[in-house]
């Protein structure tokens, strides 16, 4: 899914709306990896409820979320920051 947006070139407002942006995308990688990666729908496919998700890419976001280094590097950040 690709969309173009109009924002402002006012710089303060500019960078919330550009963090704003990255931090529910990242939210969202989060949900669909601890749902639909290691969670309670664990082997189902998001792309039925989240038609912009084709499965192709799904299957590279898994696969990503399931390689060890990836594992190691998550459960290493949780031990040192929270």
């Amino acid at each position: 899914m690709h969309a173009n947006f109009q924002i402002p070139n006012v710089e303060p407002l500019r960078s919330n709306i550009l963090s704003n942006i990255a931090l529910k995308f990242r939210q969202f990688k989060s949900r669909l990896t601890t749902n639909y990666v290691f969670g309670k729908v664990k082997g189902e496919s998001p792309c039925l409820k989240y038609k912009y998700i084709d499965e192709e890419t799904w299957c590279l976001f898994k696969e990503s979320r399931e390689n060890e280094a990836w594992v190691v590097s998550e459960v290493t950040y949780l031990f040192l920051f929270i």
